[in-house]
């Protein structure tokens, strides 16, 4: 008997031995975590599509939604783990103390050790050494269904970090194609600005030569170098407002700090792409509306945790301890080695069964109960608001998106209308029918058009990307903007 005590000593310690050995290697698995990961400069100019792809997968928020996702995924299985594996327990311990013992009836309590046995006959101070070591098993695979419950609850909250996922890649989408477009809208107005400066500078070769020749006053040639400097400072402030569009860019796409360089190709002319959203959408799908349907279905979910919780728990139990002591008395106590007060070396092993119910345990359920009900019907409600905002965001859409197209259609003939008053207003300078002030009025108005007919024309991108949003759904648009931006959609 005592040399299989010592065989189950020896295993009790491999195993916690073993035990200590791979806590360690989980708690230094995973040490060296770069804060901040390697991020590579995109080497060429990007394109609409370019820029909500890189987005999509260079964005900090979309990297935190994936990893919240497969945190969420293994909390699926970390729920089932612990639904479903056995508790266990291994125990070493070794006490000196003394042994006088009094038959009587306490509560249980760390302050006041059990004693077990017979005591001495004398009461005495003098420290004897006690042991003991075992291990046991405790599993309750029979639970009503709390067990597939809490599971399922664990499924559902996937299912919400997923939609969330979803939802943050739409946005980050639409944010991206958002900064592109304003983008291009600067770079077509530092176009605009060169070309205004160019022909404010034709403009003052031509007043100073009138002025050398005698035809006109001193003041004209003045007045010419004051517009050609004021259009170089509105230049000035276009480059500014392309290098902030670009540094927002950039932020969008998830480089922020970096001044990111733009490829629009044909796409600020296409002003009637060709209409991909043609099919109703099901609003139903919106990313936005899944999170809503998720978190119906969490209530949902958690309503069944309760309804499983009340039921009686049975659990199986089994295990093996040994025990040791040095105290000795002479009422037929095994005598054991002197060393068995470090060592434990006497055997028992036990299996049992316990049914437990904690019955005032219903009061706590019903109001838990009540307090998910309401939960569930303001969510409900919560879904309907966002069913509500997503139709009412798809009309407002269209609206914008026929306004769009028929102001970018109408901006060519108020360009024309511009660029052809500025050639009179020139031609009627030279004839000495017009002064320096109104050739630069009529240029600042051409120049004026030309930024808002580039506005116009961005803005029929903006209102699809709109409507895209709307629709949660960016491949109808990326799709058009890709064949707009190499010349498809011409």
């Amino acid at each position: 008997m005592a040399s299989n005590g010592h065989k189950l000593l020896f295993f009790f310690f491999f195993v916690i031995l073993n035990s200590t050995v791979a806590g360690s290697a989980i708690a230094n698995e995973g040490t060296s975590i770069p804060l901040r990961p390697e991020i590579t400069t995109p080497e060429k100019p990007l394109t609409l599509t370019a820029a909500v792809r890189l987005a999509e997968s260079a964005f900090p928020k979309v990297q935190q939604e994936q990893a919240e996702v497969r945190a969420a995924q293994r909390r699926v299985t970390l729920q089932k783990i612990r639904e479903y594996n056995p508790e266990s327990l291994i125990s070493y311990q070794d006490v000196a103390a003394t042994h006088n013992r009094l038959t009587q009836t306490l509560f249980s309590s760390p302050a006041i050790p059990s004693i077990g046995g017979p005591g001495p006959d004398v009461v005495h101070m003098n420290a004897k050494a006690f042991s003991a070591a075992g291990f046991i098993v405790d599993w309750a695979p029979i639970d009503f269904g709390l067990h597939k419950a809490r599971i399922d609850l664990s499924k559902t909250e996937l299912s919400l970090t997923r939609a969330r996922y979803d939802l943050t890649l739409l946005d980050v989408g639409v944010q991206a194609a958002a900064k592109y477009l304003d983008a291009l809208i600067m770079h077509e107005q530092v176009a605009v600005a060169e070309a205004n400066v160019t022909r404010f500078a034709e403009f003052s070769k031509i007043a100073h030569a009138e002025v050398e020749a005698g035809l006109k006053p001193a003041a004209d040639s003045s007045l010419a170098d004051a517009q050609l400097a004021n259009a170089r400072n509105d230049l000035i402030r276009a480059h500014l407002n392309d290098e902030l569009a670009r540094a927002s860019l950039a932020y969008a796409v998830g480089h922020g700090g970096e001044l990111l360089e733009i490829n629009p190709g044909g796409i600020i002319t296409v002003t009637e792409p060709s209409d991909t959203q043609v099919t109703p959408p099901i609003l139903e799908n919106h990313p936005m509306a899944l999170v809503g349907k998720a978190a119906v279905s969490i209530q949902i979910a958690e309503r069944h945790v309760l309804d499983r919780q009340y039921y009686p728990k049975f659990r199986w139990l089994g295990g093996m301890n040994l025990r040791g002591t040095t105290f000795n008395t002479n009422l037929g106590d095994v005598q054991a080695p002197d060393v068995s007060g470090i060592f434990p070396v006497i055997p028992n092993w036990n299996v049992g069964l316990m049914v437990d119910l904690p019955f005032f345990d219903i009061i706590r359920i019903r109001a838990q109960k009540k307090v998910v009900q309401e939960q569930f019907v303001a969510a409900r409600h919560a879904y309907d608001l966002t069913i509500q905002e997503l139709r009412t965001d798809d009309v407002q859409a269209q609206a914008r998106m026929r306004a769009a197209m028929a102001l970018a259609a109408n901006m060519p003939v108020q360009v024309q209308a511009a660029a052809l008053a500025a050639r009179q207003a020139e031609a009627r300078y030279q004839a000495g029918l017009a002064t320096v002030a109104q050739v630069a009025e009529s240029n600042q108005i051409l120049a004026d058009s030309r930024v808002k007919q580039a506005v116009a024309n961005v803005g029929v991108w903006k209102a699809l990307l709109q409507v895209a949003a709307v629709h949660g759904d960016l491949r109808p648009f990326l799709t058009a903007a890709d064949r707009a931006t190499k010349g498809e959609g011409l």
